[in-house]
């Protein structure tokens, strides 16, 4: 009888009790001032005592936290989260196809666990197991597994750090260190004079798009949104996309929300003249067509390029690759940071670094242009050479955009 003889606390704000398993039961009123039990039981009736003092410190603080609340299995939290928009408040319909995805197949074994008991060595291990199962089922098919990994555990961390901010959990048990990340390396950069000969093994019709891709630094589902209408005077808007959501094309916002307005090189803006003078439809009608009026599709442009570039000799790049090519040439011409962000529709400052590496050719302009400029400081110290072997440099090493797409 004596071993679970009630005590209340100096505090009398709970009380504790021995159980028959000799550890100690902390129970306090919750909220609502109905009786509540606490998570856990403790060794000794100090661990009991203090953990209720904490308790009401954290009432009284305002940071409490009630434990039951993380009783709700991760399933329908997730999906809930899903469907309000996840942790920005909206989701393009692509990403939310993608989120649902993952969560019907790589976090299904989560989906019954109640959030409060996903730790950190839940999560290891689910995420060991998934990393496993899919590099073996992707490796038939040539792939490694990784981004699928790699995506489903960047939601699974979203997702928790959301039940974290709702106060259901305490702190975020997706806590692999590197896992939500990217580590693909950088694509090689494609020169202008590359893209220029795959472009010319391409059929006639996708020779104008590509430039305009390159020139106007378009992601692929921007270039076949493209409508007559978005083009005058030199200036493009780019205010949609046709995203593929479950295999259907289907036509959204941007990849970033917003809307913006790219000035193309002058040769670009001719040839794009040249084209609406020829062809007829209306503003909205598709600016780039195929041979039966419709618009240009993601596939039909991809598997034009895959031939053309194995024909021309440069089988690794990808039709992705034009946009990064145009955008690595704009910061060799000179763009900023801000511009490269305008030009390419980017929200971070992170993403356009990407094009401000300098490639060996913009390096040794800046050198010629150093030499033009320091005048006399260098030539005291110039040996004079023999005729002939002048190191020919300057703006003729340099592709310009003219070369690439007026020729």
């Amino acid at each position: 009888m004596s071993g679970t003889k009630q005590k209340t606390n100096r505090a009398s704000f709970g009380n504790v009790r021995k159980l028959p398993s000799g550890r100690f039961q902390a129970r306090y009123p919750d909220p609502a001032g109905r009786p509540m039990t606490a998570p856990q039981t403790f060794a000794t009736k100090r661990d009991a005592l203090d953990h209720i003092a904490g308790v009401r410190a954290d009432r009284m603080r305002g940071t409490y936290r009630d434990h039951r609340a993380g009783d709700a299995p991760f399933g329908p939290y997730a999906e809930e989260w899903i469907a309000n928009g996840g942790s920005r408040g909206r989701l393009a319909p692509r990403t939310r196809a993608l989120y649902e995805d993952q969560l019907r197949r790589h976090l299904a074994p989560l989906a019954p666990m109640p959030l409060n008991s996903i730790t950190p060595p839940v999560v290891r291990s689910w995420y060991a197991k998934t990393r496993k199962g899919l590099q073996a089922s992707a490796k038939a098919r040539g792939g490694s597994g990784e981004t699928a990994v790699r995506q489903s555990y960047a939601l699974l961390r979203s997702i928790l750090a959301t039940a974290v901010a709702d106060g259901l959990i305490g702190s975020n048990p997706a806590q692999i260190k590197g896992a939500g990340i990217a580590s693909a390396p950088e694509r090689p950069y494609m020169a202008p004079d590359v893209l220029s000969a795959i472009v010319e093994k391409m059929p006639e019709r996708y020779h104008l798009p590509i430039r305009a891709m390159f020139g106007a630094h378009l992601r692929l589902g921007e270039l076949v949104a493209l409508q007559r209408g978005d083009y005058a005077n030199g200036l493009l808007r780019v205010e949609r996309q046709v995203a593929i959501v479950r295999g259907i094309p289907t036509v959204t916002a941007t990849k970033t929300g917003e809307e913006r307005v790219v000035a193309v090189p002058r040769t670009l803006a001719l040839l794009l003249d040249e084209h609406l003078d020829a062809t007829s439809g209306f503003p909205k009608s598709p600016m780039f067509t195929r041979p039966d009026g419709e618009a240009l599709t993601h596939s039909g442009i991809q598997q034009a390029w895959a031939k053309a570039r194995k024909a021309a000799g440069h089988p690794q790049f990808h039709v992705h690759d034009v946009r990064h090519a145009g955008l690595t040439l704009a910061a060799q011409a000179g763009a900023t940071t801000r511009e490269l962000m305008a030009r390419a529709g980017h929200r971070t400052t992170a993403a356009a670094m990407t094009y401000q590496h300098v490639a060996e050719e913009r390096g040794v302009l800046v050198a010629d242009r150093m030499d033009a400029l320091a005048g006399a400081a260098f030539q005291t110290r110039v040996e004079e050479r023999p005729a002939g072997t002048e190191r020919v440099t300057g703006l003729q090493g340099v592709l310009s955009l003219e070369m690439v797409v007026g020729h």
